[in-house]
């Protein structure tokens, strides 16, 4: 029996689908706390007090604007430079390994983030050194989970990999927007600590699915007598097998790191932004911005249906990073209300990272796509911290006061993710000639082959390699 007949796999998924889910949650905290994290005890301007009169004695930490936002930039960047390692890592250790290690990391990056907050630490020189060795550990094991998650659908749901991977950004989706709908509240009635110790738990529901997912893939590889290196370790990649790694590969690499990179900046200055240009109040801007992320829930599951059904999965990554473009434009030079701009930005992107993700295990072999995802993450997260501190030095260190020099520096900051999306749109049509070409996969759906069968990834000349690569990852019982 073939693995895509295994009827579990589908509870596996859903453990596969929550390792992430608590890292997630924990990403935006200090968003959700951002008045009682950056505020300090005498502010005038503090509201997010539990307090009646307003006070911030009690809840407000005092960190300030800078080093609020270096929270974000020591996650960003930790989650950049130790996801490639940690690529290699999970090729050798394998899957079950890697879910409990990354898992146990992330309980323990928001465990030190609560305790930080304490009465032992809170106020004291240690906080701040605690709360970025914190948020450093989570983007370690941010990372982490991502890959095993990316590796398990790749081995598990190469016939539905749109599915798969589909229903783990809804699922990380919601880890967002729970975060966003629970935090605060239960900071108001409870306090700071509560809400950071409540991350520490959803952290810990992504240690409880990872312990599932590890006694499922064990009880199915053994049941399909298919027990092998793949699950437990591999031979290290040699960086001669990185650079034969096929253009397509390449290509979609690229397109990742740019698409996310006029995505992900956007969003988070986005609230700020739909604030200067429409006058609406920080709530209300908020909620509009956040709208990407309530949209994804139901696209991403939905497209990835559609892709496995139909296929053509590097003609819609390229579509959506297209079609994004106009958004930006009318974000920056147009009045159109931003919620409906909003809800496209959200609906394009959902559609090109659920098509671009799923293509790298279509196109390297199967031991190599932790290490290949690895590179692809890396790049992404490497560009995001880049475009960030970009947009930050075009805004400036001090926000000017005279709104219509504000919105001159919006429409220069849009310009630099417009950039990011053009590029992404052009490597996509070169993807796509070079399928064309070459009669790749990424434009086609999933077929069952024989054992005798040949694919077409083999039959290619530029693939060649991927016999030798893995007779290295031979099969063991």
């Amino acid at each position: 029996m073939d693995r895509t007949d295994w009827p579990w796999r589908y509870l596996l998924l859903a453990c596969d689908c929550l390792i992430a889910f608590g890292c997630f949650y924990c990403v935006d905290i200090p968003s959700a706390l951002q008045t009682e994290i950056q505020s300090s005890h005498d502010d005038s301007n503090c509201t997010g007090s539990s307090s009646d009169n307003g006070s911030c004695c009690v809840e407000c930490l005092g960190l300030g604007p800078d080093r609020y936002n270096q929270l974000y930039a020591v996650f960003s960047w930790t989650n950049a430079f130790v996801v490639l390692p940690i690529g290699v890592l999970l090729d050798r250790l394998g899957n079950r390994v890697t879910a409990i290690l990354a898992t146990s990391l992330a309980t323990l990056g928001s465990a030190i983030f609560a305790l930080s907050v304490t009465p032992l630490f809170k106020m004291t020189s240690a906080m701040f050194p605690l709360m970025m060795i914190s948020r450093g550990l989570l983007g370690a094991a941010n990372g982490g989970c991502q890959l095993v998650q990316d590796r398990v659908i790749a081995y598990w749901f190469p016939d539905k990999l749109g599915l798969a991977f589909g229903a783990i950004v809804s699922v990380i989706r919601c880890g967002n927007v729970l975060n966003f709908f629970l935090t605060s509240n239960i900071a108001k009635l409870y306090g700071v600590p509560m809400a950071l110790w409540t991350g520490a738990l959803m952290c810990g529901v992504g240690c409880l699915a990872a312990v599932g997912y590890c006694v499922l893939d064990a009880i199915g590889s053994r049941k399909l007598d298919r027990n092998k290196t793949f699950n437990v370790k591999s031979a290290p990649i040699q960086f001669s097998d990185i650079r034969k790694f096929p253009l397509s590969y390449w290509l979609v690499a690229v397109m990742i790191s740019t698409y996310y990179s006029c995505f992900i900046p956007y969003v988070a200055n986005g609230s700020k932004f739909i604030q200067d240009k429409y006058a609406y109040s920080r709530v209300t801007s908020s909620y509009i911005n956040g709208a990407v992320y309530d949209v994804s829930i139901v696209v991403c599951l939905s497209t990835g249906l559609l892709l496995d059904r139909f296929g053509g999965r590097a003609i819609s990554a390229t579509l959506g990073s297209a079609l994004s473009v106009p958004v930006i434009i009318s974000l920056a030079f147009f009045e159109l209300p931003p919620l409906i701009l909003t809800i496209c930005f959200g609906t394009f992107y959902s559609i090109t990272v659920v098509s671009l993700w799923p293509c790298i295990a279509k196109v390297v072999p199967l031991a190599a796509v932790g290490t290949a995802n690895g590179i692809a993450a890396f790049l992404q997260g490497l560009n995001i911290g880049l475009t960030n501190l970009g947009l930050g030095k075009i805004m400036g260190a001090v926000e000017e006061s005279d709104i219509d020099n504000r919105l001159n520096k919006w429409k220069i900051a849009l310009a630099i993710l417009l950039s990011q999306a053009l590029v992404c749109t052009v490597l996509g049509i070169w993807l796509n000639v070079n399928e064309k070409m070459k009669n790749g996969p990424l434009n086609g759906r999933h077929k069952k082959s024989s054992p005798t069968e040949k694919t077409s990834l083999i039959q290619s000349k530029e693939d060649e390699f991927y016999d030798s690569i893995d007779s290295g990852y031979a099969i063991q019982a």
